[in-house]
């Protein structure tokens, strides 16, 4: 009776400290300057960055993997509370890095998310109805993805950049082809 209730006992405490619910919503890194979008659910965390949608399923307790179908590198993110996780990959020296909920932002279904990811489809499909300008539609649909998950000292640099290539292949350069996803000032003080 006393060794089925070490068991049990064992059981009990190794369930209750398996598995921590993360809260889906907007995390951040520590400096401020990368925001990714989490939505959780019960065996995968669907990550949304500017340029890529990855999802990672539960490897055991609170570790999730996601492999690149490409160059077949092995990520991770371990949730650390409902509100923090760490990247990393396996058997790497210093490669975990901390990101948390952002501050006011409790669930992935803002406006802000919704807003610019739904303009970013609108000028994907814009790149195969209109391909002469595949690639202006490109820049615009990666500016609006930016904006739909990066804060915004990171969307500057980000949409800067963006406007700089832009500049590059368009022909009237005084005015953004997508003024909804690069604000106007951001596109004039880009040289």
């Amino acid at each position: 009776m006393r060794a089925f209730l070490v068991i049990l006992l064992v059981f009990v405490l190794g369930s209750a400290h398996a598995q921590i619910k993360l809260t889906s919503g907007q995390y951040t890194t520590e400096d401020g300057y990368y925001t990714v979008t989490i939505n959780y659910d019960q065996n995968s965390l669907t990550l949304i960055e500017p340029n890529r949608t990855s999802v990672y399923t539960r490897l055991e307790g609170n570790v999730f993997r996601f492999i690149h179908p490409t160059n077949k590198i092995d990520y991770r993110i371990e949730v650390i509370d409902p509100a923090t996780i760490q990247t990393f990959k396996p058997n790497v020296d210093n490669s975990r890095y901390t990101i948390r909920l952002s501050k006011g932002d409790a669930t992935a279904n803002n406006e802000q998310f919704k807003t610019y990811y739904a303009m970013a489809e609108r000028y994907k499909a814009k790149m195969t109805t209109d391909k002469k300008d595949a690639q202006l539609w490109s820049f615009c649909a990666a500016a609006a993805m930016a904006r739909s998950s990066m804060n915004e000292e990171g969307f500057k640099d980000y949409a800067n950049k963006i406007s700089l290539s832009i500049k590059q292949i368009i022909i009237n350069k005084a005015k953004c082809p997508c003024e909804d996803a690069i604000p106007t000032e951001i596109w004039n003080k880009a040289n």
